[in-house]
């Protein structure tokens, strides 16, 4: 009985209180700018989402990809978060008539999302034997003084004009940073700073 009497109405579920968390962070005190107010909550983010090292790898990720599609060619492979939080990859691939655009969480291997279509546009496949790991991307982009103590929110690896490009994403202050690199040999491409 005194466990009903205690908890009241203020009784929260694991869940209620990782989702709470960045607002109440945020909010203790009362006269913070939006600004700042949103890197609180990114630096929340970023401590609860490990990019470098998430809990399912690139490889495992693509070969949970090549179970489902043994003959589709990749494209393109990203890992990111969703609204919730959640990360996952995006990977898209294709073969001599269809293109496929799988989701596969980060944490559970799980398939959420699983689109064939049709139609078929691109031609360009990653060939991972050739390619640096995304850690190592990361941590070449890391070394960018425009992100400077920034952690990487997510990274993108595709083919752009025939070359083997990773994207790797920063936030601050509600601006995105993209930084790309060479993916086969490490060299920084671009620092594209959106406004």
């Amino acid at each position: 009985m005194f466990l009903i009497t205690a908890c009241g109405n203020n009784a929260t579920t694991e869940d209620d209180t990782a989702t709470d968390q960045p607002e109440s962070i945020a909010n203790t005190e009362n006269n913070i700018s939006e600004d700042e107010e949103a890197t609180v909550a990114n630096k929340v983010n970023n401590n609860t989402v490990d990019v470098t090292n998430p809990t399912v790898s690139m490889t495992e990720a693509v070969d949970i990809f090549k179970q489902s599609y043994p003959d589709a060619k990749i494209e393109s492979i990203e890992l990111d978060t969703d609204s919730s939080g959640r990360l996952h990859y995006d990977i898209d691939g294709f073969d001599g008539t269809k293109e496929y655009d799988v989701e596969i969480d980060a944490t559970t291997k799980e398939i959420i999302v699983n689109e064939v279509e049709r139609e078929r546009t691109s031609d360009e496949a990653i060939d991972f034997s050739a390619i640096i790991d995304p850690a190592e991307a990361i941590e070449i982009a890391s070394t960018k003084t425009e992100v400077e103590g920034l952690s990487a929110t997510g990274w993108t690896l595709e083919v752009e004009n025939g070359k083997q490009i990773y994207t790797v994403e920063y936030e601050r202050n509600n601006s995105d940073i993209d930084i790309k690199i060479d993916a086969t040999n490490g060299e920084i491409l671009e620092v594209d700073m959106d406004d």
